[in-house]
C-alpha cells in the first residue's frame, strides 16, 4: 500500500512538471483534443490524474472485495464456534438434569428407608419378647438409622457439588430451588423422646420437597432444553396423614409411660 502511494506521488509530481513545462501546439486550445494538436501540460495532468484515480479505484475495490471475503469467512468460523459451544452447553444441561434426577430419586429412597427403620424401632416396644432380645433389636435398628442418615448426607453433598459444577447451564430459579431443598434436607434431625421413642417430624415435608424437585426435573425435554411449569398444590402435605402419624407416636409414648 505504501508503494502505491509513493508511486502516485511521483507520478503526480511528474505530471505537474509537465503542466508547467509543456506549452502545447500553437493555435490549439489548452484543453483541445483534435488531430494536429498536442496535449497541453494541464491536459496531461488531468488525464494522468484520471488514470491514477482509476487504477486506485480498481485496486481499492479488489482490496475491499478480499477483505469482505475474509470477514465473511471469519464470521462463519465464529458462528460455527458459537453453535458448537451452544451444543456442548445443551449436552451438559441434559446430563446434569438426568444426574440430578437420579440423585433426588436416591434421596427419596433413603428417606423412606430412614422412616421405615424409625417405625420399626418404635414398634419394638410393643413386641412380646425378652428384654435382652428387644434391646438387641433396637440397637440393630438404631445402627441402620444412623447408616441411612450418613448415606443421605453423602448424597446431599454429591448433589451440591454437581449443582455447583453445572450452575452455569441451569436456570437460576432451578439452582436456587435445588439448593434450598438440599439445605433443608441437611438440617433434618431425628428427635428422641424421654421414653426412647424416635420422631421423624420433617419426613412428610422432606418427601414432598424431593418429589417436587423430581417432578420439576421430569418436565425437562431434550428437544427444547427447557423446563415447564408444574402445579405446586399437588405436592402439599395432607394434614390428616401428619396428624395420624402424630397420634400413633403419642399413643406409643403413652403406652410406654403406663408400662413404666
Amino acid at each position: 500500500m505504501a508503494y502505491l502511494f509513493i508511486s502516485g506521488f511521483l507520478l503526480k509530481t511528474g505530471f505537474t512538471s509537465i503542466a508547467y513545462a509543456a506549452g502545447g501546439t500553437s493555435g490549439c486550445g489548452m484543453f483541445e483534443i483534435r488531430e494536429g494538436c498536442e496535449l497541453g501540460g494541464w491536459m496531461h495532468l488531468i488525464l494522468g490524474d484520471v488514470v491514477i484515480g482509476a487504477l486506485l479505484a480498481i485496486f481499492l475495490h479488489i482490496l475491499a472485495h478480499h477483505n469482505n471475503i475474509k470477514l465473511e469467512n471469519n464470521a462463519r468460523v465464529i458462528q460455527k464456534i458459537i453453535e458448537m459451544q451452544e451444543e456442548q452447553r445443551n449436552r451438559r444441561k441434559d446430563y446434569s438434569v438426568f444426574n440430578l434426577k437420579n440423585l433426588f430419586t436416591h434421596m427419596l429412597h433413603i428417606l423412606g428407608q430412614v422412616n421405615k427403620s424409625v417405625v420399626n424401632f418404635n414398634t419394638t416396644f410393643d413386641l412380646d419378647m425378652e428384654q435382652k432380645e428387644k434391646e438387641w433389636r433396637q440397637e440393630v435398628l438404631r445402627n441402620e438409622i444412623q447408616s441411612e442418615e450418613n448415606r443421605l448426607a453423602r448424597v446431599i453433598d454429591t448433589t451440591r457439588n454437581n449443582l455447583l459444577a453445572v450452575n452455569d447451564v441451569l436456570e437460576p430459579n432451578i439452582v436456587n430451588q435445588i439448593e434450598g431443598v438440599c439445605m433443608y434436607l441437611s438440617e433434618i434431625k431425628l428427635q428422641e423422646s424421654s421414653f426412647n421413642i424416635i420422631h421423624f417430624p420433617k419426613y412428610h415435608t422432606s418427601k414432598k420437597k424431593i418429589k417436587y424437585v423430581i417432578e420439576k426435573l421430569n418436565t425437562y425435554t431434550v428437544e427444547s432444553h427447557s423446563f415447564t411449569k408444574i402445579i405446586e398444590d399437588n405436592f402439599d402435605i395432607h394434614e390428616n396423614k401428619t396428624k395420624n402419624n402424630r397420634k400413633i407416636l403419642n399413643s406409643t409414648e403413652n403406652k410406654n409411660c403406663e408400662d413404666v
